[in-house]
């Protein structure tokens, strides 16, 4: 995604509805070439577009959390992207930052399995050639595009993987990290279970919000993938817990 998507993505969250015309002079271009953005970027379901105007997503859509923090997201993709080699066959959880490290991985490596409950991160990559996808089943969550359960608990112990690529909802230094739903939180406990290393990728915001249902002790955390906005006594405490931190 170009740095002009971002910098469209980011401004149509925080602002709203915004006109063609307003971006032209904001990003120093054409009429024509935001129009030619825009139609990128409803094909990927992330803005939606009037005539003459992009239109955010509503806040229930994942495609509305995808847009915000892009670059942030972006760059964690590219980091955690570095921790998976060729051939690899791993478990990636659903949400925003995850479709956009799957993505990464198809752009840049070679013969990588990816297990996972996220349709979205199915749609998401599902046009790229040099990645199989194997899709669990189970219940639909509709506001995340995500399948739990127990279907999706009774697949995913076929498996067992060294690695596997979860986002959150929020952190406790008591608890661990935490999310909002129980079900996708008993979910995810099971995928966890598959693997050997869990990465966490998660934006240094999400230090700052407590959840209301852990998933995943600290003790069981391999390595987090995060941001400079993380706060250096919050990042020497984890290490101290001995848990590797990536600054993207």
């Amino acid at each position: 995604m170009k740095e002009r998507h971002v910098a469209i993505l980011e401004y149509v969250t925080q602002h709203g509805k915004t006109p063609v015309n307003a971006l032209a002079e904001r990003l120093h271009t054409s009429k024509v070439t935001i129009r030619k953005d825009l139609e990128y970027l409803s094909e990927r379901g992330i803005l939606k577009r009037e005539r003459g105007f992009a239109v955010p997503n509503s806040p229930g859509d994942i495609n509305y959390r995808m847009a915000f923090h892009m670059d942030t997201k972006q760059r964690i993709a590219r980091a955690a992207a570095a921790c998976v080699r060729d051939g690899e066959t791993l478990i990636i959880e659903s949400g925003s930052t995850c479709a956009l490290f799957a993505e990464e991985l198809a752009r840049t490596k070679n013969n990588i399995t990816v297990i996972t409950n996220s349709m979205y991160l199915a749609g998401y990559v599902g046009a790229y050639s040099n990645m199989q996808l194997i899709l669990l089943g189970g219940t639909l969550q509709p506001h995340t595009q995500s399948l739990v359960g127990p279907l999706t608990k009774n697949a995913i112990a076929s498996f067992h993987v060294d690695k596997i690529f979860t986002g959150t909802d929020g952190y406790s230094r008591d608890y661990g990290f935490t999310g909002e739903d129980l079900i996708r939180a008993d979910t995810l406990s099971a995928l966890i279970a598959r693997a050997n290393h869990t990465y966490v990728l998660a934006g240094s915001e999400k230090f700052s919000r407590p959840g209301s249902v852990y998933f995943l002790k600290l003790e069981d955390v391999y390595q987090i993938i995060t941001d400079d906005g993380i706060s250096p006594s919050e990042k020497d405490f984890l290490e101290k817990k001995g848990i590797a931190v990536t600054i993207a």
